[in-house]
């Protein structure tokens, strides 16, 4: 059993290569795009700044970055190849590609971080931990831990079950899109975890974490904020 459909990147690739990479990292491109920026800059994020953006898809949260950030301030890590190139052909202009070093882009699938070089100020993954199980959660905390300056955050949307609430179960979200609700899983996408859980997945790491909660996310999506000490 796939993790989760993005690991498919031969039906990524089929549906980029149609004109859907958009649509192939779950749409509301425009919404979720804007609302991410609109939320780091309310952080304190500044121009000056180096910022990670974990899963970054085709550059929906990428084209604000870039034309906010100076130049070679971005860096964006994704598992699939096809996403990253379409975003970098067709999402930036001309501009945005003088400013984005091509190889300020990654695309793996074990969180490898290399090619960042020097620390960032913040990081972020929105609507990644929603897709992964606990370890991998771990270990994407450890490769940001290792790239993150010390005094910044890893922002990270993931569904925390409310205290009381059975890990083993189906738990089902009250959504605030089009009132749709959405049910997760401990063992399938889309994912939830304890507050237990995440807590141990920062043991040993130079980390702490907050649970922020709502911060307006179209599909309801909780943020946390991990501080590097």
């Amino acid at each position: 059993m796939s993790i989760n459909p993005y690991y498919d990147e031969a039906e990524v690739q089929r549906v980029v290569e149609g004109g859907g990479h958009r649509e192939a990292i779950g749409g509301l491109w425009e919404t979720i795009g804007r609302h991410q920026m609109d939320f780091l800059v309310g952080q304190g994020l500044r121009r000056d700044h180096r910022l990670l953006d974990i899963g970054c898809g085709a550059l929906r949260l990428g084209v604000h970055a870039v034309a906010y950030l100076d130049s070679a301030h971005y860096f964006g890590l994704d598992l699939s190849p096809s996403l990253i190139d379409a975003g970098y052909r067709h999402e930036l202009d001309e501009v945005g590609r003088t400013k984005l070093p091509r190889d300020h882009l990654a695309a793996n699938a074990d969180f490898g971080l290399g090619f960042v070089g020097a620390s960032v100020d913040m990081a972020i993954a929105q609507s990644v931990f929603t897709h992964l199980p606990l370890n991998h959660v771990r270990r994407c905390l450890a490769a940001v831990a290792a790239v993150l300056r010390p005094g910044g955050v890893f922002y990270a949307t993931a569904w925390v079950l409310p205290e009381g609430a059975p890990l083993h179960q189906p738990f089902e979200w009250a959504g605030t899109l089009n009132d749709r609700s959405i049910t997760t899983s401990d063992i399938r996408d889309p994912y939830h975890h304890a507050w237990r859980d995440i807590r141990f997945a920062i043991e040993g790491l130079p980390f702490g974490v907050t649970l922020l909660g709502d911060w307006g996310h179209p599909r309801g999506q909780p943020m946390l904020a991990f501080l590097r000490r």
